[in-house]
């Protein structure tokens, strides 16, 4: 049976969601996650799409992206592609790294934007270690939405969603770690999932 064709714009902004295949962890290692991060700096550069958050999380990951006139299937077949072949040659497996293709939904409006941004920087929250301070986990943008570290890939925007909060850069930090902070997750999750 044919797959699905997927629902895409040059235009649109997604949230993306990438998962490993079966049981395998999509990272073994923070040198994982790096490198991922790496690869989507890579091919941001390339296309010239704006990533607006990002977690990457032991099984899968999510973006909030916006494809700025590239084709969204392009630059996500490339950096999944360049990912398992790094993948597959630091531990000398074989086959296929993720579970189907990534998985995209296009954001209609800024409310829903607004969301996402929320669901994707709360997902450390099931982190032992993060559950009661989730700006600090490493492979979130939500530190660098805060102020509390540098984008040191040099990938996030979040001028955007920020901006929805307050034109003041303080004021709107605060008001956004706020709203992270009072997201339930399970509320959440019924509007954002994947089917």
């Amino acid at each position: 049976m044919p797959r699905t064709a997927r629902i895409k714009s040059e235009d649109s902004i997604y949230h993306i969601m990438i998962r490993s295949v079966g049981d395998t962890l999509l990272f073994r290692s923070d040198e994982d996650k790096d490198t991922l991060l790496d690869i989507v700096r890579h091919y941001k550069d390339i296309f010239l799409f704006k990533v607006y958050a990002y977690c990457l999380m032991d099984t899968h990951a999510h973006f909030l992206i916006d494809a700025n006139g590239a084709d969204v299937s392009k630059f996500m077949h490339s950096i999944n592609q360049c990912y398992a072949q790094y993948y597959n040659k630091k531990y000398d497996r074989r086959g296929h790294v993720f579970a189907d293709r990534f998985k995209s939904i296009i954001v209609n409006d800024d409310a829903y934007l607004v969301t996402l941004s929320g669901y994707i920087h709360k997902n450390p929250s099931d982190i032992k270690n993060y559950k009661d301070n989730i700006e600090d986990y490493p492979y979130s943008s939500l530190g660098i939405y805060l102020g509390l570290k540098k984008d040191t890939y040099g990938i996030i925007d979040t001028y955007f969603v920020l901006s929805q909060f307050s034109s003041d850069i303080k004021r709107a930090r605060e008001l956004y770690v706020k709203f992270v902070g009072k997201c339930n997750d399970k509320k959440m999750k019924a509007i954002v999932e994947f089917v």
